[in-house]
């Protein structure tokens, strides 16, 4: 019996240059803009190939998957920390108060919930939108 391992293998080195794109830029991509970017060096990567890899990449907690304004994000740093994200220009940033984060698990727990993972997105303008 022969097995073909190219299957195994392209679908490592994809989820390893995903990762690699994620964890090289700090903008919180969508799908669409991973897969635009990791198809220069993959042109065999399909756009649902990178949705799947990204999704199995998330429930194995190796990024973050979050939703603002209707879309999912990504980021590769799995840190406690928070997100900013400005409702004019839809840019996200990562506040790093890891404090806050902690605080919400402790109070979750002393109420008997046991949170999986703590997603803490705080909505309004950026600096840059402000004009400040």
């Amino acid at each position: 019996m022969i097995i073909n391992n190219n299957f195994r293998t392209r679908n490592t080195n994809q989820k390893l240059k995903i990762v690699e794109y994620l964890k090289r830029v700090k903008t919180h991509p969508t799908a669409e803009e991973v897969y635009k970017q990791v198809s220069k060096d993959l042109p065999a990567i399909t756009l649902a190939t990178v949705y799947r890899n990204l999704n199995q990449l998330a429930d194995q907690g190796k990024i973050l998957k979050f939703k603002i304004h209707h879309e999912y994000h990504f980021d590769a740093d799995t840190s406690l920390h928070q997100h900013l994200a400005c409702n004019k220009c839809d840019k996200v940033l990562d506040l790093f108060q890891k404090e806050i984060s902690e605080q919400a698990i402790k109070k979750a727990i002393s109420l008997g919930f046991k949170p999986d993972y703590v997603d803490i997105i705080f909505h309004g303008s950026c600096k840059d939108c402000n004009g400040e």
